[in-house]
């Protein structure tokens, strides 16, 4: 085996540079940035940008591809619903605070 090139980790963040590897005659447009296309004999394989993931066609590729942009933009949204929930509460905690100090630290004896 040849040696994998680690990286890969654009994975969410997605556009900006595509660096075309020429492994094969010709990567085909269709496949995904980072993709790399080996052909060992009479197969051909399509390698993940991590090395580490192999489909036998583009179609394959293609599929796997799109529910992994998926995926991280699911998480992508998830992250900034978590992000969003802990501001508020940060604002919250913040509004209660100064809300004591007006009341002079006293909490409401009956």
């Amino acid at each position: 085996g040849g040696g994998g090139e680690g990286g890969g980790g654009d994975g969410a963040a997605g556009g900006g540079k595509e660096e075309k590897k020429k492994t094969a005659n010709e990567t085909p447009a269709s496949l995904p940035p980072g993709w790399t296309v080996e052909v060992r004999g009479r197969s051909t394989a399509y390698v993940s940008p991590d090395g580490m993931t192999h489909f036998s066609t583009l179609a394959k590729v293609q599929r796997y591809h799109k529910q992994q942009m998926a995926l991280a933009e699911r998480f992508q949204q998830q992250q900034q619903r978590h992000a969003e929930a802990k501001k508020r509460e940060k604002e919250k905690e913040a509004l209660e605070q100064k809300q004591k100090q007006k009341q002079g630290g006293a909490s409401g004896g009956e």
